[in-house]
């Protein structure tokens, strides 16, 4: 489990910008929310254009001396995996004390129930989840697009002696971490992306055991007993 993260943990960030996990500024973290634990429930960023954002305090981590702000959708996968790993786990092994009779019928159709009907909830979770990473695939994937695009001009202005080699070596540093940094969000969205999808309606139900009837002793049928062979007499005869 992981541990919240306290205000006095986090209060050094104040004033100071925060990152994603691939290295791309977010902003500037301008507020910070608590509870009577010190745990932090928010925080206040400022997003670079005079707009502020508030973000829940379970995405924020930190990282060395940075403090990082993870995506919506990588909280949402992370959360997700964790439920649906437990719930399967609990299936398999309410089933197996059910199919040695350590739990009663009924009590056991109450807690499969309960369990499955968990099950049905994390399905719904799970095509939104999906419907969320692949617009932010999409949306990578223009990006880069772009990023590719604004490289091969630059290149272009700079062979045609249109950019000087100071300002055509800024930009292409500039475009190359773009590039790096998209191309790690958009592998990582991929991965999630393939994950949840193998996760389809036959494989996120674990189908109850079938009832263990037990099959009465047969009675042996009785073997008769095998009849003595035939019996020789020899006949010894002495003449006199």
């Amino acid at each position: 489990m992981i541990m919240p993260i306290t205000l006095e943990q986090i209060r050094r960030f104040l004033g100071r910008p925060l990152q994603d996990p691939y290295g791309r500024t977010f902003g500037k973290v301008v507020g910070i929310n608590a509870n009577l634990k010190d745990e932090v429930t928010g925080v206040g960023i400022e997003v670079g254009n005079g707009e502020f954002v508030q973000c829940p305090g379970d995405r924020v981590t930190i990282s060395s001396d940075t403090l990082v702000l993870s995506p919506s959708w990588k909280v949402e996968a992370e959360e997700f995996r964790k439920e649906f790993d437990v719930v399967t786990r609990r299936l398999r092994a309410l089933d197996e004390l059910f199919s040695v009779g350590d739990i009663q019928k009924d009590v056991y159709e109450d807690m499969r129930k309960q369990h499955e009907d968990a099950i049905n909830e994390l399905k719904s979770k799970r095509k939104s989840i999906l419907d969320t990473l692949s617009q932010r695939s999409s949306t990578l994937n223009t990006q880069l697009r772009q990023l590719q695009t604004h490289l091969a001009g630059n290149k272009m202005f700079h062979a045609s002696g249109e950019f000087d080699d100071q300002s055509y070596k800024a930009v292409s540093d500039a475009i190359d971490t773009g590039l790096v940094r998209a191309i790690a969000e958009r592998k990582e969205v991929d991965s999630i992306f393939g994950y949840l999808s193998k996760l389809d309606s036959a494989s996120s139900t674990i189908p109850a055991p079938p009832i263990q009837t037990p099959v009465a002793a047969q009675t042996p049928v009785p073997v008769a007993p095998s009849q003595p062979k035939d019996q020789v007499m020899v006949l010894h005869v002495r003449e006199t």
